[in-house]
């Protein structure tokens, strides 16, 4: 439920880009998508790895991890327990957020650019 949440809050977030980019000022667009993007790093980037910290270090308590864990660490979310799960899975969100907000800047960005060749033309 929550992951629904995520997603079509990021399709509203997207298509509110969309509706507004042809009426500010391209300058602001750019702008604001590569702050996103900047912000959306510096959040994603070490909560995630710190995600992926904390996931190893309580798989780690309750035995040998699977060869190439981190590939889908996901799958093993249900080897945790509910303390567990809650402290590994509040990064993890973090980091999904930190995810959204980079991919809403680089939408911003993408939408400048588009309409500054376009209108360029």
């Amino acid at each position: 439920m929550r992951e629904t949440l995520i997603a079509l809050a990021a399709l509203v977030v997207l298509c509110a880009i969309g509706w507004l980019v042809p009426i500010l000022p391209l300058e602001w667009v750019l702008s604001a998508g590569i702050g996103c993007v900047a912000l959306g790093m510096l959040l994603g980037v070490p909560t995630g790895f710190w995600y992926h910290v904390r996931l190893y270090r309580a798989l780690r308590a309750h035995g040998p991890l699977p060869a190439r864990w981190w590939l889908r660490p996901t799958a093993l979310h249900a080897d945790l327990s509910g303390p567990e799960r809650a402290a590994v899975l509040r990064w993890f969100y973090l980091g999904g957020a930190g995810f959204l907000l980079t991919a809403a800047g680089c939408a911003c960005v993408m939408l400048a650019v588009g309409l500054a060749f376009l209108r360029i033309r």
